[in-house]
């Protein structure tokens, strides 16, 4: 039996993937900001749901502390936006954005997928996967059109994030591995997105099952695609 460990799980992607790792028969250990305030994830009944706020270190410590045994698979999915921080979109592009909310944004999105990996580093082991659900718009060719600075620094953090934990883990046989998960039907997504959460996630665990080793530190898109850098 296998053991998933997926940061935000208690909605869109997250929850899905939750409950997609579940009915392959997965031990799976949630994590998510508020436990007692996530009604779908409790009623899936993961193994484990644990308090993890990815922006605060501490936090992701007590978070990885509480699990215990090897980890397969680890999700690094949990982020926010900058809707989310307060700040209106139209406030968001390089020519306005505040530079203490980007960095916030860049912890959050961004660096947590370090904090979290190196944390869990102890429970992985040479076959283990981390995938981190990035963004397209943290992609240097699709950014440059996007005007939302805080975001797209953040995921492109995130990038960067993965190709040098990809360098650094390679030889002790963890793969590394980026997602875009596509343009998906959730609250941040909106509800005339292209994909349904099920088609993300499933998409994304497929992928997953058939990777090679070799191909660690990629860019993906939801189907397995290469996405552009």
């Amino acid at each position: 039996m296998s053991t998933t460990v997926i940061t935000g799980a208690n909605r869109g992607i997250g929850l899905e993937l939750v409950s997609q790792c579940m009915e392959r028969g997965d031990t799976v250990v949630a994590g998510c900001r508020n436990p007692n305030d996530a009604p779908e994830l409790s009623e899936l009944a993961p193994a484990q749901i644990v308090a993890l706020d990815v922006g605060n270190e501490a936090s992701v410590e007590s978070f990885t502390q509480s699990i215990a045994g090897p980890v397969d698979l680890l999700i690094n999915n949990a982020g926010t936006s900058v809707s989310n921080l307060g700040l209106d979109r139209e406030l968001a592009g390089v020519l306005k954005a505040p530079i203490d909310l980007t960095l916030d944004l860049i912890r959050i999105n961004g660096l947590s997928a370090a904090a979290v990996t190196r944390n869990l580093l102890p429970h992985l082991e040479s076959g283990s996967q981390v995938v981190n659900i990035t963004s397209q718009i943290g992609s240097m060719v699709v950014g440059a059109n996007f005007n939302d600075l805080p975001y797209a620094a953040s995921k492109a953090v995130m990038n960067m994030v993965t190709v040098q934990l990809a360098t650094q883990l390679k030889e002790a046989g963890i793969s590394v591995v980026a997602f875009h998960p596509g343009w998906v039907r959730t609250d941040m997504g909106g509800s005339s997105a292209d994909l349904s959460v099920h088609e993300s996630a499933a998409g994304i665990l497929s992928t997953m099952k058939t990777f090679r080793h070799e191909d660690t530190g990629s860019f993906l898109r939801w189907d397995g695609t290469v996405h552009p850098w």
